[in-house]
């Protein structure tokens, strides 16, 4: 079963989406720890940890007696962030688009139980759907939410932005953890994304958790290689002898 985001998490991703989305600047200097531990509802050690996360990825300094300052705008296509594919087709200079191919509901049977944490015979809403930039594709997913956080009137909404719809009946993505591996196009995936058996493609498996740590979406998604970039943002270990082994928080991964 897939593990629940902990406190940290959550103080450090939302720390990470104000940065991201101008709340604060380069240059800002953060509220002190008490204000955001009201902010987060969190003790002043949650948010020390979140804190020392976010410096060791290089997005803040802390300067004693002073505080602790952003120096560093988080990549917007990062892979530690939930990913907006439209501003990523968009900023790659491209029109997007979706297509919803099909949207059944289902058993959510063995695997897609523990992802989402209920029970086999519990359904699922699954949406097939592919991405296109420019009418050609290049990510196709496969998403899953659970049946009762779907109002009934509410079933046509799930499937152009399952983010957006997620958000509009309270139960928003906050937290993601994903499995990404790289994969060669079956069949399937070739026939989706219009390319030959067998091509390289990236391949991610994830589940996604609203702010109570419950999980709210389990998606499948295969991207092809040329459109936009992924970035990796990595965090330096701790060595008590060389602190400064690793020269640099970022890695490159494109979708290939």
């Amino acid at each position: 079963m897939a593990r629940r985001p902990t406190l940290v998490d959550q103080v450090r991703d939302g720390l990470t989406e104000m940065i991201v989305t101008g709340v604060y600047q380069v240059g800002d200097r953060l509220p002190n720890e008490q204000d955001m531990c009201e902010r987060f509802e969190v003790s002043r050690a949650t948010v020390r940890e979140a804190y020392r996360a976010l410096i060791d990825a290089g997005y803040l300094s802390r300067q004693h007696g002073t505080g602790t300052f952003v120096t560093r705008i988080p990549n917007r296509h990062s892979l530690d962030l939930n990913l907006s594919y439209t501003s990523m087709i968009q900023e790659a200079g491209f029109v997007p688009s979706v297509v919803v191919v099909r949207q059944v509901r289902r058993p959510a049977g063995e695997e897609d139980a523990a992802l989402l944490q209920i029970r086999p015979e519990d359904e699922v809403y699954e949406v097939e759907r592919v991405r296109y930039a420019n009418q050609r594709p290049v990510v196709y997913s496969l998403d899953r939410v659970p049946v009762d956080i779907v109002p009934p009137e509410r079933v046509d909404d799930i499937g152009l932005s399952i983010f957006e719809f997620l958000e509009s009946v309270r139960r928003g993505a906050r937290n993601g953890r994903a499995r990404i591996t790289a994969t060669l196009a079956t069949e399937r995936e070739s026939q989706h994304l219009q390319v030959p058996i067998g091509v390289p493609l990236l391949h991610f498996d994830e589940t996604d958790y609203d702010i109570s740590g419950s999980p709210v979406l389990a998606s499948k998604e295969w991207h092809t290689s040329d459109v936009f970039e992924l970035w990796l943002n990595r965090r330096a270990q701790n060595h008590k002898h060389d602190s400064t082994r690793y020269g640099a928080p970022n890695s490159s991964a494109t979708s290939a």
